[in-house]
């Protein structure tokens, strides 16, 4: 089984500046971090995004808060840096004029940053923690990346509030600023949003949907040129669903969503993170629940195939479950095995009209649904599965949905070819 790497596009803190209509909090941020650490999927976050968002600087300054700092300390969550250092990263960026930067600088919060990031990062450059960015120009990727999407109409991107004519009117406006040279793309495609439409009635809503395909298109091309970089890693992204690149990670829009029966993972029912050593351990390949997690992972990935019954996945994911609630030691009633960590949903049809079912994992979280697509996987027959007698259909048709899936290996490295190496 290929080693998982994810892009954690959910993190990037141009979405914070146009967010998305999904709820994405700090409870939000550390499910997607359990999520993670429990399929085994490694994550890679971006070093402005760790800097500028605010959920990630909390759960650095209060590690007790998220798993995070565990996880970036046993190399689970690695940090891309374009030279090996926060510190330097933000007061390059910063004198550079970078508003996030210069923003964070003169922050309550930047005293307190600093003094931690100047002890806590030579200990990450000693186990080499920081990996390079990409090789590729990714700017000149992000242009080729949004092009993708010019000749389509905004009904197919889920656009409500910009015209077709907007959106035109924008993209003219963004290919003549290129003209020259492709750097700083999506900062240009901002410019022209805001100089085509700022003055619009609804200029908020329209400058978002288009800020949003923006960001789908940065996350994307980001994805493809790690993959080129990374090219023996199965390479994911975790960003909003977009059905502008749906044919990067191969799967049809998300209709309708059917819970069906399977053996799910359970966790206890509160984990705690003040004992960063149980985090580590988690993610430690050596380490006695990792094995578990590993026949867990075989037996799943046997199961989408059509290769392995339910009876099996059973037995593994009671098994994991208990591991897990070994492991965090947990004292309460019924070995604390309570709340269910994944469950699986049908999305819809693949792209392919007439073609196999493509479904995916959703993560469940207390007793709301964070609809989150994390594996695509094709059956000619939903049958296999058994539904859920006492569950309802969810209509997905438009709602903004998560998805954390790799993309297609033979489109990522088409793409990769067209990019310029960055000098």
């Amino acid at each position: 089984m290929q080693q998982a790497l994810t892009y954690l596009g959910t993190l990037d803190d141009v979405v914070q500046r146009y967010p998305w209509n999904i709820e994405i909090g700090l409870q939000q941020f550390n499910q997607m971090l359990i999520r993670k650490a429990l399929l085994g999927e490694k994550i890679i976050i971006n070093d402005g995004y760790l800097l500028n968002h605010p959920f990630a600087r909390q759960a650095l300054l209060n590690p007790t808060s998220s798993p995070l700092k565990a996880l970036i300390e046993a190399n689970f969550v690695q940090v891309m840096s374009r030279s090996g250092s926060l510190l330097d990263v933000a007061e390059k960026m910063a004198a550079q004029g970078v508003e996030s930067f210069q923003a964070l600088q003169k922050s309550a919060e930047w005293p307190d940053l600093q003094r931690m990031l100047k002890q806590w990062e030579p200990g990450l450059q000693r186990i080499e923690n920081f990996i390079p960015w990409p090789k590729k120009h990714i700017s000149h990727g992000f242009d080729n990346m949004l092009g993708r999407s010019r000749h389509l109409q905004v009904e197919t991107l889920g656009m409500a509030a910009v015209s077709n004519d907007d959106f035109q009117r924008v993209f003219d406006l963004y290919t003549a600023k290129n003209k020259t040279d492709k750097e700083a793309t999506r900062t240009r495609w901002e410019q022209a949003c805001l100089s085509i439409l700022g003055d619009a009635p609804d200029a908020k809503a329209k400058i978002n949907e288009l800020m949003g395909l923006a960001t789908e298109a940065y996350h994307y091309n980001f994805a493809v040129c790690l993959s080129s970089q990374f090219s023996e890693r199965k390479i994911l992204v975790e960003t909003r669903y977009s059905r502008a690149f749906a044919d990067l990670i191969q799967l049809g829009q998300p209709t309708e969503s059917e819970l069906v029966d399977i053996p799910s993972i359970q966790i206890p029912q509160k984990l705690s993170f003040d004992r960063p050593q149980l985090w580590k351990e988690l993610v430690d390949p050596f380490s006695d629940v990792a094995a578990v997690q590993k026949e867990y992972q075989d037996v799943m990935d046997q199961f989408f195939a059509g290769q392995a019954n339910a009876k099996l996945v059973e037995e593994v994911s009671l098994k994991y479950s208990k591991a897990l609630s070994a492991h965090f030691e947990n004292d309460e009633q019924d070995g604390g095995i309570k709340k269910v960590a994944l469950s699986i949903g049908f999305l819809g049809l693949g792209l392919v009209a007439g073609g196999p079912v493509t479904a995916g994992l959703l993560w469940l979280a207390e007793n709301s649904l964070l609809p989150t697509v994390t594996r695509v996987f094709k059956l000619r027959d939903k049958g296999f599965f058994k539904k859920q007698s006492t569950a309802q259909p969810m209509d997905l048709s438009r709602k903004n949905t998560l998805s954390s899936v790799s993309i297609s290996l033979p489109l990522a490295e088409k793409l990769a070819k067209d990019i310029p190496d960055f000098n």
